[in-house]
């Protein structure tokens, strides 16, 4: 009779078996069989022990070994569990570290390096729209604009700072006591923003904010009544007309999504012979995704001092037609400032603001922040007038309690006097209905640009009389 195999080795394979295995076109991933020995496994590789230095290395040879679209979270790719496992798998063959590629420790190794708990169910739910982790014991997500608390939780607050760290790794990024922050975008255009301790209080903590692969246009905006046709129509004319926007508003209201929005009307925005307008896109992360070809996007970078302000400066020598900063939070406010005023090309932008003339004046104040850089360091008391004769409209947006987004305002921005912002109001949002303003008559420069600056054989959903 042939010896019984003992139960410490039965599960063990050599690296022929293993390189066997690998190299055979097999569908594992839909295997009834595979399912129960991968639940056996996984029940068996808590017992497993591997070293910190151990998964260093092998999470360091899997960033090396895949594409950053399958380690991601959000990865499209279906087979990504099974394809992490086979190059766990092979690079244990291949004696990376001093471990043996038993199934437990193959499933071991992928829960400590790739696997993500309880948050592996929430990211294949295509309806959650953001994941947070407050601590260990907390896992909120957002469904349709409302943030929800769930039963899920991690084991520790171990396991938790594990997960966290493992997905900023698997990413190609670091994360530690020395920099306990990470921000940045997965390869699917998700963002990702990860907090440990010191820097976090309570333990790991982590936002993911899902990339929404739907392309709105502001048909789809009227649609889902976060906006009037007439408003639509108002804002798709100012697009033709290269009227200088700012969309407001406060966290989490779809400014980002209506400043993408925009982007793509300009797809229909065709002028004479065919001409199309060029457009500059600057990020400190890159969250826009228009539907729109002739853009050059700009990406800030703290290794080598590209802020947003020097990419600004960077993009007026680019021949643009349009300027788009992602969100304007700094001192390159100056910068896009003086693209407006002074016509070198259309200008869009978001800012954080509870209302219009807010947003008015935290824009003066992030001019202000450029300091010995700023155009208009020699003149600042003018500040105020620069902005009032810049910036033509503010769409002010907003977020109801059931978490619906509309458009709560719509203004055009007549000047600066008396300290204050002069605003002539075009539409509002009272209760549940959108309303012009009775009489309305644009602003002298809006009415001007209206007239003068609309592109030939443009097209636009549609327009309201002025």
């Amino acid at each position: 009779m042939e010896p019984q195999a003992s139960a410490a080795s039965s599960d063990r394979l050599s690296p022929s078996q293993v390189s066997s295995l690998l190299d055979e076109e097999v569908d594992f991933s839909t295997s009834h069989l595979m399912a129960a020995l991968r639940t056996a496994w996984a029940s068996r590789a808590e017992t497993v022990d591997v070293g910190r230095e151990e998964l260093d290395i092998l999470r360091e040879a899997l960033v090396n070994s895949l594409p950053l679209d399958v380690l991601s979270p959000f990865s499209a790719d279906p087979d990504r569990g099974e394809k992490i496992r086979r190059c766990i798998t092979r690079l244990l063959a291949d004696g990376v570290v001093k471990l043996p590629p038993s199934p437990q420790v193959v499933e071991a190794v992928y829960q400590r390096v790739a696997g993500l708990g309880p948050l592996e169910g929430l990211v294949r739910a295509p309806a959650i729209s953001e994941i947070v982790v407050e601590s260990w014991d907390s896992i909120l997500v957002e469904r349709e604009g409302v943030m929800f608390a769930t039963p899920l939780h991690f084991g520790s607050a171990e396991e938790a700072l594990e997960v966290v760290q493992s997905l900023v790794l698997l990413m190609g990024r670091r994360i530690n006591r020395a920099n306990p922050v990470a921000s940045f975008n997965l390869p699917d255009g998700s963002r990702m923003t990860a907090v440990i301790p010191p820097a976090a209080l309570r333990g790991a903590t982590l936002a993911i904010r899902r990339f929404r692969a739907t392309r709105f246009r502001l048909t789809d905006w009227v649609e889902k009544g976060s906006m009037s046709a007439e408003m639509a129509a108002y804002v798709a004319q100012g697009l033709q007309a290269g009227l200088n926007f700012l969309i407001s508003g406060t966290v989490s209201t779809g400014k980002t999504t209506l400043l993408e929005t925009c982007l793509t009307e300009l797809r229909d925005l065709v002028g004479p012979g065919g001409a199309v307008r060029a457009v500059v896109i600057i990020e400190d992360t890159h969250e826009l995704h228009p539907d729109y070809r002739y853009v050059r996007e700009l990406v800030t970078s703290e290794e080598i001092g590209h802020t947003m302000g020097y990419l600004a400066r960077t993009a007026l020598r680019m021949r643009p037609d349009v300027i788009v900063v992602g969100e304007t939070r700094g001192p390159e406010a100056a910068d896009m400032l003086y693209a407006m005023s002074a016509g070198i090309a259309t200008g869009l932008t978001t800012i954080h603001a509870a209302a219009p003339e807010g947003a008015l004046r935290r824009m003066m104040v992030y001019v202000q922040m450029a300091g010995a850089e700023s155009p208009y360091r020699e003149i600042p008391h003018l500040l105020g007038d620069i902005i009032g004769d810049s910036i033509d409209v503010v769409i002010h947006l907003t977020r109801l309690p059931g978490g619906a987004r509309k458009v709560a305002a719509i203004v055009e921005v007549e000047g600066y006097s008396a300290q204050r912002f002069a605003l002539r109001e075009v539409f509002r949002l009272e209760g549940d209905r959108f309303l012009q303003a009775p009489d309305y008559k644009p602003a002298p420069r809006v009415a001007r640009k209206l007239g003068d600056g609309i592109v030939p054989g443009a097209q636009s959903p549609g327009t309201i009389p002025l």
